[in-house]
């Protein structure tokens, strides 16, 4: 097919459906007074409630955990505008009008799977972007929601001449590119391109949008490219979909941190936060989450399949809380008691410990304040700090918190020659977190030590190194009888957070 024909044929079909919700008068008005300096909250929110349904998905958004940290509940959109801000808005409306839009029309051509990781796209590449200080992230947000907007456009308006394509690509004899060309005449990123300017949006959002055009761009216009074309490229690795893209997934990441001046540990939380946004969007439309778990394979690339079981495993977990009702009303009468104390407990333990921060006390108070503070905030059960010999050979338990700890105190004695501990002294010096939710699950008891699964008999478990000025100090390790749960995670980092920084002010006094 010749490129010109593909556009007549993709325009046609758009015609069709009249006025596509995603450039409709109501998202071209947010977009308009968004960007006026004239504008306040109110004439933005005005500009929303225009659409009821709009209206209702972005106050359950801004009621996520993601935007509103207080826990009150919002239920102004005036409140939502301020709190999520003018651009964020602008940007979370032509999100919602893209899935809106596109998802019902054809449920068989993985339109679906499309719109959800061009929002993941968007969402990794704004949080990379807001770490690296770059000027306009909301920029950069859009240039990762539209990479992917040409593949999008085809499943949707060509969904035949689409599968085709990917049935062409399972049988991988050649490469993605060559197969859009011989099957549409030129590539995604040109039918993105054309359509994008079409629609009025900016001339560098357009011409990030490919490589060629990219060229052209200096600053933050080309950080936005390689943003989005960095983060494409490593989602098309964890959802194993371009297999002919030869540069491993530790390549990838290098070159992300090396185009955004951050550390390697630093990008791994983008991507998980990018996940936790998207699954929260995935729920709000009631996506299923089999579109967002990458599938659980080993290949050559460790990193790749640590990444890919750590994310398939957050997902499943989500997945888990919301599948069975039964279990939901059993604990509907003790849960908001229980989160109130916990809170309370976690709002205590900060205080204390910025008190002896601020004394300031010795490394020992803050350490083994830390460890209590897990224990005490979160259901985690068992939390163990264990210190790094001065030779680096050796791990041994020397703050603990919790009940039955006899098991975890005994296992953690480890010298780097004892058989089967290798896995603990990689984690120091990978400098990276292993979030373990369940076990159980297939895969992790072939590759968890079975020692330490016979001996400390964990559930769910985190693991993470203690850095402070570059130097590892030790790992702290923390599970539970049961799942561990996403807010279990966040108390766990809040505090290893608390006593790193603790122990660099503290060396700093000296």
């Amino acid at each position: 097919m010749k490129y010109q024909d593909t556009l007549n044929a993709i325009y046609a079909r758009l015609d069709r459906l009249g006025d596509l919700p995603v450039f409709s008068a109501t998202v071209n008005r947010i977009r308009q007074v968004s960007s006026s300096r004239q504008s306040d909250a109110m004439a933005l929110a005005m500009a929303v409630m225009k659409d009821a349904n709009l209206s209702a998905k972005l106050l359950k958004i801004a009621n996520t955990p993601t935007y509103n940290r207080s826990g009150g509940q919002i239920s102004a959109v005036s409140r939502a505008v301020v709190l999520i801000g003018f651009e964020r808005i602008q940007n979370l409306c032509v999100t919602l009008k893209l899935i809106e839009s596109f998802r019902s029309e054809q449920p068989d051509s993985g339109v679906e799977q499309l719109l959800i990781r061009a929002f993941l796209n968007a969402s990794l590449a704004r949080e990379m972007a807001a770490a690296s200080g770059a000027l306009d992230i909301e920029e950069t947000y859009i240039c990762g929601l539209l990479y992917g907007l040409g593949e999008i456009i085809v499943a949707f308006t060509l969904p035949d001449a689409y599968r085709d394509m990917l049935a062409a690509r399972e049988r991988g004899r050649d490469r993605w590119s060559r197969i859009q060309l011989q099957q549409l005449g030129g590539h995604f990123s040109d039918i993105g391109q054309d359509l994008a300017q079409s629609w009025g949006f900016p001339k560098t959002v357009v011409q990030a949008m490919d490589p060629l055009t990219a060229d052209q761009l200096r600053g933050s216009g080309r950080l936005n490219h390689c943003l989005a074309v960095g983060c494409h490229d490593l989602l098309e690795r964890v959802y194993s979909r371009d297999t002919s893209n030869e540069l491993e997934y530790s390549t990838l990441m290098n070159e992300l941190a090396e185009s955004t001046g951050q550390p390697l540990e630093g990008l791994d939380q983008h991507i998980s936060e990018a996940f936790r946004q998207v699954c929260d969007l995935a729920d709000e439309y009631g996506l299923p989450h089999r579109i967002i778990s990458p599938q659980l394979t080993d290949s050559d690339d460790a990193e790749l399949d640590e990444m890919t079981r750590k994310l398939a495993y957050y997902v499943h977990s989500r997945e888990a809380r919301h599948r069975d009702p039964v279990v939901e009303v059993e604990v509907a009468e003790p849960l908001p008691s229980e989160q109130t104390r916990l809170m309370e407990q976690q709002l205590h333990h900060l205080q204390a410990m910025n008190t002896l921060i601020a004394a300031p006390g010795s490394a020992a108070e803050i350490l083994q304040a830390a460890v209590s503070a897990v224990e005490a905030s979160s259901a985690l059960e068992r939390v163990v700090f264990c210190q790094l010999g001065p030779n680096g050979q050796e791990l041994k338990a020397r703050f603990v918190a919790g009940k039955d700890t006899g098991s975890v105190k005994q296992f953690f004695q480890l010298h780097r020659q004892m058989p089967d501990v290798l896995l603990f002294f990689r984690i120091l010096e990978k400098r990276m977190t292993l979030l373990v939710p369940d076990s159980e699950e297939p895969g992790w008891r072939e590759r968890l030590p079975e020692h330490f699964l016979e001996t400390v008999d964990p559930k769910g478990f985190i693991m993470a190194p203690l850095v402070v000025n570059d130097r590892a100090l030790g790992l702290i390790y923390a599970d539970r009888g049961t799942l561990v749960e996403d807010q279990d995670f966040k108390v766990f980092n809040q505090f290893m957070v608390q006593a790193r920084l603790g122990l660099e002010m503290l060396q700093s006094r000296r």
